[in-house]
């Protein structure tokens, strides 16, 4: 009976417990397709990798910063990018796979002036197109 009353506890304790972890930080991020007028070439196809031990710590963010790191030192943006998940016994894993590009360098090729023309022409945060939902 008092083994009966030690499971029931344990397994109420497993189901109402939970916790939250930062996944990512980012400046840019969107799940649809968007034209952002870059010239790919520019770019250099990069991939990173993370695995954690018992999917202790995990987080997109490693995996990005190694491959950005992967590039090079210039390289600061991650575009057409993917990010996967695996999972096997015991260990986790995170793969960020996407083209790196330099917004040093495209400052450079447009000009200052030219590259902040490019950034109101995406119309990213634009309030035209802005929806507020109330809370």
């Amino acid at each position: 009976m008092k083994f009966k009353s030690l499971l029931i506890i344990a397994i109420a304790a497993m189901t109402l417990s939970s916790c939250s972890f930062r996944l990512v930080d980012f400046t840019v991020i969107s799940s649809k397709n968007v034209n952002l007028d870059i010239d790919r070439a520019q770019g250099v196809k990069t991939e990173g990798k993370k695995s954690y031990f018992l999917g202790i710590g995990w987080n997109i963010k490693d995996a990005m910063d190694e491959a950005l790191e992967e590039a090079g030192p210039e390289y600061d943006m991650l575009i057409d990018g993917v990010v996967r998940y695996t999972s096997y016994p015991f260990v986790s894993g995170v793969t960020v796979e996407g083209t790196a590009v330099s917004t040093k360098a495209m400052k450079a090729r447009m000009g200052e002036a030219g590259f902040q023309e490019w950034l109101k022409g995406q119309n990213v945060f634009s309030e035209e197109i802005a929806v507020v939902i109330p809370e």
